[in-house]
Parts: structure tokens; C-alpha cells; sequence
């Protein structure tokens, strides 16, 4: 059995004047965090999904979405968290040791740190969410997906589906 080990394949992203190597979560990782992500995904999805729906015709997907027609749509989902809810979501996403970062003009790039974000996002808080975007691209793309394919109202089948495993969470709006 020949097995692709897909934690070794890192996503490549340019923020800013930074390159970001963004590797996969192991798996028990990802399945932790899926509940805060989702959670928080869900009014995004929604969001995103309608938007989405209405272009219909240009066959384009939620994973084919460029940042700057998400972001407002991230700016929501995060609104809805507490700082503390956020902050700790962030620390998950961002500093689990699976993101290399080549700063502009250095030649070797660096695993992402707390002093790091310091350094590359005081003042630009804004990418960290960014990079917080393509983290979560990057492990739970699946899930974008399959949401997707769903037949009918996507904001239905999404409560629907969100109720019957998060019972006590708020309804869409």
C-alpha cells in the first residue's frame, strides 16, 4: 500500500509582502477543532453560499472565492465571538507548528510563532485573519465542499443539519 502523506504538502500563500506555508493539521487535530470551526463557519457558509447560488451561471465555488469577496463575510463570523473566543481560536489555527512563514526579505522561512505574529501582524490584524482563512481552507476544504453539493436551500439544509449536532447552538440568521 503506497500512502500519500498529505501533511507534507504545504498550501502556498502570499499575504502581504509575506509567503506563508500553511501545512495540514494531523487529523485527530483537525476532528478537535471542527466543532469551534464549525460553530463559526456556519453563518459564513450561509452567507457565502448565497452569494454563491446567485452566480450560479459563472459555476463558481465556495473554494474558488478570492479573499476579498470572503473577507467581510470572515469579518461577520468573527464578530459574533467573544475577543477571548477569537483570541483562543486564532492560537489553534495559527501557532499548532504548522505554518512556516518566509518574511519579506529574509532567505529562510521560519516556523510561525507568537513573537512572529507579533512581529508580522501588529498593525495589521487583518492578515492574521487572512491567514486564519486559509488555514481553515486548507484542512476543512471537505466541508466547504459537501456543503455545496447539497441539494436545495443551503441556509436549511445547514440549520438543519448544525441543529442536529450542535442542539443548543443559535439558529441561523
Amino acid at each position: 500500500m503506497n500512502f500519500v502523506n498529505k501533511q507534507m504538502e504545504p498550501a502556498v500563500q502570499q499575504i502581504g509582502s509575506n509567503t506563508f506555508y500553511i501545512y495540514p493539521f494531523p487529523a485527530f487535530v483537525s476532528a478537535n477543532l471542527s466543532g469551534e470551526i464549525i460553530a463559526l463557519l456556519t453563518p459564513m457558509i450561509a452567507s457565502i453560499a448565497s452569494v454563491v447560488g446567485e452566480n450560479k451561471n459563472e459555476e463558481k465555488s465556495i473554494m474558488d472565492m478570492e479573499i476579498n469577496e470572503v473577507a467581510p463575510h470572515i469579518v461577520g463570523a468573527f464578530s459574533s465571538l467573544s475577543g477571548d473566543k477569537v483570541e483562543r481560536l486564532l492560537r489553534k489555527l495559527l501557532l499548532a507548528n504548522n505554518i512556516g512563514v518566509l518574511p519579506d526579505g529574509e532567505s529562510d522561512a521560519k516556523w510561525l510563532n507568537e513573537d512572529i505574529c507579533n512581529m508580522l501582524f501588529c498593525g495589521s490584524t487583518q492578515d492574521m485573519f487572512i491567514l486564519a482563512f486559509y488555514v481553515i481552507k486548507v484542512n476543512y476544504a471537505g466541508f466547504f465542499e459537501k456543503i455545496e453539493n447539497l441539494p436545495g436551500s443551503a441556509k436549511d439544509i445547514l440549520r438543519e443539519k448544525m441543529e442536529t449536532v450542535f442542539p443548543n447552538m443559535a439558529p441561523l440568521t
